[in-house]
């Protein structure tokens, strides 16, 4: 405002606005380092650095890179890359805390001013560690050919007596990686304790008569890890003064496996019904071969002596009224030739049956045979009885 002197005096008034640049005199800050844990997918992010500039406009924007860091450049590009704008920082493969507990970057923010102005932090990236490995047993070691070792005890060792030890590593760290030892089978329980921390195995207790000199421990060995892993370890103990009282085999507690009752009950059922057939075998082969032999014998002595047929005494069943055929004959047959021959004797007078039986006189030789069906009759043999005796025969070789 502006006042004269007069009088009365004048004056007049004016608003002035002021704008105040800004200078770039304020570098970036950041903020804390980061942890990630290890068994991380790959491209998954990890971390993330952020710094603030109070200038304004391009002299306030920032960017980021990495300068810097205690990885090989190579090796640095295969873990982590960087946002030049959100600055967040990703994983390029999974980590493994076995191999990589942590690295060191070092990260610039630059602001976008003339001159620009940066600022650099370093960052600690922690590899956080995960239960993903099991124990591993190192002693006891198995043998060259990959049989359990054994370890003697004196057979007078009193109860406190150190009979060995059982050793295991975890590569996992912190409480992952803290051991316990546990007894999951023994031969004689009772007979020796285990350190649950240390795994020393002691004998609990003086070996009785009862006691076998040959005893088997199965232990496990649990980490600490949620859920937990463990590995077993087998330890064979043999009481013993000497090398040379050990038995040779001294795979201890190695108990013979007991038989199934139910599979040697099957196995004798098997043998008895294999020897039965095989029994059964011998008695039809054997009936086989003998049968021939005295069919042929009988057959040879008692039919055929004198010829292919021997003709027998003819005689007249006394009840031949009743239905009887009124005369005999004899059935010969050869089981080793192909002819099968029927053959009939004469009658005599006194067999002729009489004409209300048969109706006409019949005194005749018939002889018939299953190649050669003709049938030789005396001239006074009727047609019927042909017939008759025709029919008979074909009943007779029907059923023999």
């Amino acid at each position: 405002m502006a006042t004269d002197r007069g009088q009365p005096p004048l004056s007049s008034s004016i608003t002035i606005t002021l704008h105040i640049g800004d200078v770039n005199d304020n570098p970036p800050v950041f903020a804390q380092p980061y942890l990630v844990e290890e068994n991380n997918p790959p491209g998954a992010s990890i971390a993330q650095v952020s710094a603030s500039d109070s200038d304004l406009g391009p002299n306030g924007r920032v960017s980021y890179s990495i300068v810097g860091s205690d990885l090989a450049p190579r090796a640095l590009a295969a873990f982590v890359s960087l946002s030049a704008q959100s600055g967040v920082l990703f994983a390029q493969r999974a980590f493994d805390h076995e191999q990589l507990r942590g690295f060191a970057l070092t990260l610039q923010a630059r602001d976008q001013g003339s001159p620009a102005r940066s600022a650099n932090v370093s960052l600690r990236v922690l590899v956080g560690d995960r239960n993903d490995n099991a124990p591993r047993v190192l002693y006891p070691a198995l043998g060259p050919d990959g049989s359990a070792l054994f370890d003697t005890v004196p057979r007078a060792a009193q109860p406190g007596y150190l009979v060995t030890k059982v050793v295991a590593v975890d590569a996992d760290a912190g409480h992952n990686a803290w051991l316990s030892y546990h007894v999951l089978q023994a031969s004689e329980p009772g007979l020796f304790g285990l350190g649950l921390r240390t795994g020393e195995v002691r004998l609990a207790r003086p070996l009785g008569d009862r006691d076998a000199a040959r005893q088997r421990l199965l232990v496990a060995v649990r980490d600490g890890g949620r859920p937990p892993l463990s590995a077993t370890a087998t330890l064979l103990l043999v009481f013993a003064d000497s090398l040379e009282e050990v038995p040779p085999d001294h795979h201890l507690g190695e108990r013979p496996p007991r038989a199934d009752p139910q599979a040697e009950l099957q196995f004798y059922l098997v043998l008895a019904l294999a020897f039965i057939s095989v029994l059964f075998l011998l008695a039809v082969i054997l009936a086989v071969a003998l049968l021939p032999r005295s069919s042929s014998s009988q057959e040879a002595w008692g039919c055929f002596q004198a010829g292919v047929c021997s003709k027998s005494t003819p005689a007249v069943a006394p009840n031949y009224s009743e239905g009887t055929l009124p005369y005999s004959y004899n059935l010969c047959v050869v089981s080793q030739s192909t002819n099968t021959n029927f053959f009939y004797p004469s009658l005599l007078p006194e067999m002729i049956p009489p004409r209300d039986l048969l109706g006409e006189d019949l005194s005749t030789d018939v002889c018939a045979s299953n190649e050669d069906t003709h049938i030789a009759l005396h001239s006074s043999v009727t047609s019927s009885h042909v017939e008759f005796l025709q029919t008979y025969l074909n009943y007779i070789c029907f059923y023999s």
